[in-house]
C-alpha cells in the first residue's frame, strides 16, 4: 500500500512537471517558422491530401469582420486569459484540448478567472501548436443557404494541426471541402464579398501550379474573383500578410507604416499605394488606413469578433496611437488593447491574429448590398436594394427590415423595406435637396432572434452618398417641411437649410394667407429675423422652434416660410399636431406602432399593438393640415392588429405624390408620424 502511494505520488509529480513544462513551451519546441527537422520533412506537406469537388452554386468566403459568433483557440494557450474572458462575454469560445483531463484543467482555469462558461465548448483533438489562424478552417456559404468549411494542405509538416479543419467540420455537422493549394491562414485575408489577398508565398509554396491556376482555385472554392497577390513588403522569414495588412471592411484596409529610415520603407509605402489604387467590391477605391509601427509592432495582427477589435499592444507610447487608428477606421466598435503573456509574448511576426480563428454563425442572417456612394443626381427617390438571407431557415420579419437614414447629420428616419422578389428587399429614400449628404444603413431581424445590419456596425459607420448640385445653379431648400410630432421636437427644434445658387439676393419671409397665425414659432438663431435677405452663393441654416401652446384645434396646423426670387420660389411648411400643444405635459404615446412600407406606391399597413380593447382612429392629413382620409375608426381587440390603407382619399381617389401626416388616437393617447406617397 505504501509502495502504491509512492508510485502514485511520483506519477502525479511527473505529470505535474510535464504539464508545467508543456505550458512553459506550449508548442513543444515548434516555432512559427519550420524547425530544421520540419524543413527536412517538408516534402511530406500535402502528401495524401484529397481534393474534393468545389462547393456548388454561388460561393462566398465568410470574412473575419462579418457573420461570426465564435472563436477557436487551443490549449496550452498562446493568448492571455484576459482575452478569452473578454471574448466569452458575448461570443462562443471553442477550446481545442488533447483529452478530457485537459478539458477539466481548462474548465477550472476558466472558472477561477471568471470566464463565462455558458459560452465555452471544447473540441477534443490532438494538436501540434497554438497557431489556429494558420491551420484553422475557412468558412464559406454556398448552394441553397448552406455553410461549409474549405480546407487546404497546411504549409507545415504538422499532421495533427492539419486535421483540425476536418474535425471542426465533423463537430459542427457541416460539409468539408478540400482545396489542393498549400496555404496558411496568416497569409490570407478576404473582404467577404469576392476579393482576397496574400503574399507571393502562396505562389512559392505551390510550384506545380501557375498563378492563374491558383486564382482559379480561389474562385472555385472561395468565390474570389480578384485575388490580389503582393510581394511581401516586410522582407521577413514568415511572409504572412497579417504582419503588415488587414481588411477591416469590404472597402477598408489597414497597412502598417514605418519611418523613412526603416529598411522596408519604400516597399511598405508601395504596398499602401497599391491598395489605395484598387477598386473594392463596391466599385469605389479602397480606404487605406495606416498604423505606425516604428519598431515593427504587431498592431495589424489583431482579431475582430462581432463589435470588438482586440489589438496586441506592447506597453509603449505607440500603443495609444494605434488604438486611435482602429477607432477612426472602425467607428462604433469596441477597440481593446491586450498585452501578451511574458511566456508567450507578441512578436512582430506572431501575435494575436495568429493564435485565434473566427467561427462562422451557421444560422447567420446575411445582408448583401452594394451601397449607394459618391454623388448621385437629384431624383424623386434613391432606391436601396438588398438580398437578405436567413441561414437559420427561420422567417424574416417583414416589419423589421428597414432602411434607416438621415440627411446632413439630422435625425434618423426609418423606411420599412418591401420584399420584391425572393430574397430581395427594397426601399426608396425620398429625394433631398442638391448638395445634401445622406447617410443610411440596413437592418433586418428574423424568427431565430438574430438581427443584422449593413454595414455590420450600423449607424456609427453608415453608408454615405451626396446629391449632386445641378447646373445652372438655383435655390435649394431642405427639408421642404418641418414636422413637429413630439415634445422633443418642440424643445430641440428642427433645422431648415436654404442655399442660394442664383446670381442675385433672395428673400425669405413668413406667409400666412389666412391672415391668422395658427401657432407661435420662432427662428432660434439670434441674428435671423424675417424677412431675411440671402446673398448669392450663401447658405442659411435656420433652427425653428414651436414656442406657444394652442388648444381647441383639430387636424394638423401648418404655417409657411416662403423663399422667393423673380425666377424661383420654394416653400417650407412648418406643421405641428395641436394635440401636443393642448397638453401641459407629454401625453402617453401609443407604443409598438409600425407603418410599412414607407414610402408607399399602392398600399400601406398600419400595425398596432392594442393593450386593451378600445376605439382606435387613424387620420391622414395633407401638408396643408387638411384631413384627407380616415383608414380606421373602430374598436380593435387587445393584441396585434393590422389595418390596410390604399393611399386614397375620402372620395376613393388616389392621393397625389407627396408627404402626408398621420395620427393614431386611442383614448387620450396618440401617435403621429409621416408617410410618403410615390406614384
Amino acid at each position: 500500500m505504501k509502495n502504491f502511494a509512492l508510485y502514485a505520488f511520483l506519477f502525479l509529480s511527473v505529470l505535474a512537471l510535464s504539464t508545467r513544462a508543456q505550458e512553459a513551451d506550449p508548442n513543444n519546441g515548434l516555432k512559427h517558422i519550420m524547425t530544421a527537422e520540419e524543413a527536412a520533412n517538408s516534402y511530406k506537406i500535402a502528401l495524401g491530401f484529397v481534393e474534393t469537388t468545389p462547393p456548388e452554386g454561388v460561393v462566398r468566403n465568410v470574412e473575419e469582420f462579418g457573420n461570426n459568433d465564435g472563436v477557436i483557440i487551443r490549449y496550452p494557450f498562446g493568448i492571455p486569459m484576459s482575452i478569452i474572458k473578454e471574448l466569452a462575454k458575448d461570443a462562443k469560445v471553442t477550446t481545442i484540448v488533447a483529452n478530457s483531463s485537459q478539458q477539466t484543467t481548462v474548465t477550472g482555469q476558466y472558472q477561477s478567472n471568471g470566464v463565462n462558461l455558458a459560452n465555452c465548448s471544447f473540441l477534443l483533438a490532438a494538436t501540434d501548436s497554438y497557431w489556429t489562424r494558420d491551420y484553422g478552417p475557412w468558412y464559406v456559404t454556398y448552394g441553397n443557404n448552406q455553410v461549409g468549411i474549405v480546407d487546404f494542405p497546411y504549409n507545415r509538416p504538422r499532421p495533427n494541426d492539419d486535421e483540425i479543419p476536418k474535425k471542426v467540420a465533423i463537430s459542427q455537422g457541416i460539409p468539408w471541402f478540400g482545396m489542393n493549394v498549400i496555404h496558411t491562414g496568416g497569409n490570407y485575408m478576404t473582404n467577404g464579398i469576392d476579393q482576397a489577398s496574400s503574399t507571393q508565398l502562396v505562389w512559392e509554396e505551390n510550384p506545380t501550379q501557375t498563378a492563374e491556376q491558383i486564382s482559379q482555385k480561389a474562385h472555385d472554392y472561395l468565390g474570389i474573383n480578384n485575388y490580389m497577390v503582393q510581394q511581401d513588403p516586410n522582407g521577413t522569414y514568415i511572409d504572412h500578410i497579417d504582419c503588415w495588412g488587414k481588411f477591416l471592411a469590404p472597402n477598408k484596409v489597414l497597412i502598417r507604416k514605418v519611418p523613412v529610415t526603416h529598411p522596408q520603407y519604400d516597399e511598405i509605402e508601395a504596398t499602401a499605394a497599391f491598395y489605395a489604387s484598387q477598386l473594392c467590391s463596391y466599385g469605389t477605391l479602397y480606404k487605406v488606413y495606416r498604423v505606425n509601427t516604428p519598431n515593427n509592432e504587431p498592431y495589424t495582427n489583431s482579431f475582430i469578433m462581432k463589435d470588438k477589435v482586440c489589438v496586441p499592444i506592447m506597453g509603449t507610447s505607440y500603443d495609444a496611437a494605434a488604438i486611435l487608428v482602429y477607432k477612426a477606421a472602425m467607428p462604433g466598435y469596441q477597440v481593446i488593447g491586450f498585452l501578451g503573456n511574458p511566456s508567450t509574448p507578441w512578436e512582430s511576426t506572431d501575435a494575436l491574429h495568429c493564435r485565434t480563428h473566427e467561427v462562422a454563425d451557421l444560422g447567420m442572417l446575411m445582408i448583401s448590398h452594394t451601397p449607394l456612394h459618391d454623388s448621385l443626381p437629384a431624383q424623386a427617390c434613391f432606391k436601396v436594394n438588398a438580398d437578405i438571407t436567413a441561414f437559420s431557415g427561420q422567417a424574416i420579419y417583414p416589419d423589421s427590415v428597414w432602411t434607416i437614414y438621415n440627411v446632413n447629420g439630422g435625425n434618423w428616419d426609418t423606411l420599412t423595406m418591401t420584399n420584391t422578389n425572393g430574397v430581395n428587399w427594397s426601399a426608396c429614400i425620398p429625394g433631398q435637396m442638391e448638395g445634401s449628404a445622406i447617410s443610411y444603413f440596413i437592418h433586418a431581424e428574423d424568427a431565430s432572434n438574430r438581427s443584422s445590419n449593413h454595414p455590420y456596425i450600423g449607424a456609427p459607420d453608415a453608408h454615405k452618398f451626396y446629391v449632386k448640385v445641378s447646373v445652372p445653379p438655383n435655390i435649394v431648400v431642405s427639408p421642404d417641411s418641418l414636422i413637429f410630432l413630439t415634445f422633443e421636437d418642440m424643445i430641440n427644434g428642427k433645422i431648415a437649410t436654404v442655399r442660394n445658387y442664383t446670381n442675385q439676393t433672395i428673400a425669405i419671409e413668413q406667409v400666412n394667407n389666412s391672415g391668422t397665425i395658427p401657432f407661435a414659432w420662432e427662428i432660434e438663431n439670434w441674428n435671423i429675423t424675417l424677412p431675411y435677405s440671402l446673398a448669392s452663393g450663401d447658405t442659411l441654416n435656420m433652427k425653428v422652434k414651436v414656442i406657444a401652446p394652442i388648444s381647441g384645434k383639430t387636424g394638423f396646423l401648418c404655417d409657411t416660410l416662403y423663399v422667393n426670387t423673380a425666377t424661383s420660389n420654394n416653400n417650407v411648411s412648418i406643421c405641428v399636431d395641436p394635440l401636443l400643444l393642448s397638453h401641459s405635459s407629454a401625453p402617453e404615446s401609443i407604443g409598438n406602432i409600425k407603418v410599412y412600407p414607407n414610402p408607399i406606391s399602392d398600399n400601406a399597413t398600419f400595425s398596432i399593438n392594442v393593450k386593451t380593447e378600445s376605439l382606435v382612429r387613424i387620420e391622414v392629413y395633407s401638408m396643408l393640415g387638411e384631413m384627407v382620409s380616415v383608414p380606421c375608426n373602430k374598436i380593435l381587440p387587445k393584441g396585434n392588429n393590422t389595418i390596410s390603407w390604399d393611399a386614397s382619399s375620402f372620395k376613393g381617389q388616389k392621393l397625389a405624390p407627396g408627404v402626408y401626416l398621420y395620427r393614431i388616437s386611442q383614448g387620450n393617447n396618440f401617435h403621429t408620424g409621416k408617410i410618403t406617397v410615390l406614384r
